[in-house]
């Protein structure tokens, strides 16, 4: 009768591993379970493990959305008793997506050859973010695999959500922005230089506005090698700013005190921040390793600054509402009901509940903008391309007045 090297988790959320005498793999998996064992690999013995992942390796990267389906069908399979290898198997055959498929292969590879999932996942930090593999950590330990990759799911897909809202609320009046800029410049360049010939054979006085739009239309005309330099420099100079401390600190500081979409700013951190501690919290993580991982996630700098002020101070024994009381960026109702989460030892809870009141307020106040985005936005088309016209009008009433004369 062959023999089996398993991997298997206790009920308490141990790992074990071992041979086991079996007639198939079948066999071996339900002699497992009736030693109350839950396997995680099973491979005929003496099976090849796979080598070494290279060193500095960042591995291979999937879009969240791959992430959130692959979670969601292996928290489905794992739910319903299937092995992990089983599960990771028949992800890696139905994928479509070679990028993906190569992905669940080689956590299958680690998986096999001894390597817990966590491990294994974090061979892919670019696929991973800190918080979905302290999840996966976590279920390890407690055994609550299929229910911590709901709840990893879960926080990708609100995360995932509240991403698209705020692009889509900044990509239209980008948009529009960039056509009315392109119209402007294409009326100034080609449209504005055919009248300025009319007007100077009638040799009429022209009104100022007029004259203002053909010294700026000769200044584009003649020189624009030197505005696309100067743009070209502006821009160079601009991304190689943002890319210093300094650089990202003013941009970060712009984005949250801008007029209206600086609240917008803040309530996004905010309630990132609060979902992932509550996320992390309530599958049994140590606050300490919640607020670090909110401040590793977090790409403002001044809220990382207030996560790790949060993670200094719990160090020293303070709670973590403390912290957010003195903060400016956090509302202090918000800081109150954490205080009040933490005297009832319904911390998590508390912070997942304020995290998706936080991000309904985000949804309702994206939906308001863009019902006022748009009328607005061709309100000051129609200003600017109207001003134009205007002035490109205005010295015919003056040549008639010369002609009639």
């Amino acid at each position: 009768m062959p023999d089996f090297a398993y991997t298997a988790r206790t009920s308490t959320g141990q790992p074990v591993s071992g041979t086991i005498a079996a007639a198939s793999l079948s066999e071996a998996l339900r002699l497992l379970r009736a030693e109350g064992k839950f396997p995680v690999s099973v491979q005929p013995a003496g099976a090849a493990r796979p080598a070494a992942a290279p060193s500095g390796s960042r591995g291979l990267r999937i879009s969240r959305a791959d992430l959130i389906q692959f979670s969601t069908q292996l928290s489905i399979m794992v739910d319903t008793g299937v092995t992990l290898s089983e599960a990771l198997d028949c992800i890696a055959r139905q994928a479509h997506k070679p990028q993906v498929k190569a992905l669940v292969s080689d956590i299958l590879e680690r998986v096999q050859g001894g390597a817990s999932l966590s491990e294994a996942m974090s061979r892919h930090p670019r696929s991973f973010p800190p918080v979905y593999l302290a999840l996966v950590k976590a279920s390890e330990k407690s055994g609550l695999l299929g229910k911590l990759l709901n709840r990893a799911t879960a926080y990708l897909r609100d995360e995932l959500e509240t991403i698209r809202r705020v692009k889509g609320a900044l990509t239209y009046p980008a948009i529009m922005f960039g056509f009315a800029l392109t119209t402007t410049v294409f009326l100034l360049a080609f449209v504005l230089p055919r009248f300025t010939v009319i007007y100077a054979t009638k040799q009429a006085a022209l009104p100022v506005p007029t004259r203002a739009l053909m010294a700026a239309s000769d200044f584009i005309v003649s020189q624009w090698p030197a505005l696309l330099v100067c743009i070209g420099g502006l821009i160079a100079a601009s991304w190689l700013f943002l890319r210093t401390d300094t650089g990202r600190r003013a941009w970060h500081y712009v984005q949250l005190h801008m007029p209206i979409l600086g609240s917008l700013y803040r309530k996004v951190h905010l309630a990132r921040g609060l979902r992932t501690v509550g996320t992390m919290a309530g599958a049994g993580v140590s606050l300490m390793d919640c607020v670090s991982t909110a401040r590793d996630l977090c790409p403002n700098s001044y809220f990382r600054e207030l996560w790790q002020n949060a993670s200094d101070q719990i160090q020293t024994g303070k709670q973590l509402s403390d912290p957010l009381f003195d903060s400016p960026l956090v509302p202090r109702s918000v800081a109150q009901m954490i205080f009040s989460g933490e005297k009832s030892g319904r911390l998590a809870t508390v912070m997942e509940q304020i995290a998706a009141y936080a991000e309904q307020e985000l949804k309702d106040q994206i939906a308001g903008l863009t019902r006022y985005i748009e009328p607005a936005m061709i309100v000051l088309m129609g200003i600017i391309i109207g001003g134009i016209c205007l002035a490109l009008l205005l010295p015919i009433f003056t040549i008639s007045k010369v002609m009639g004369h």
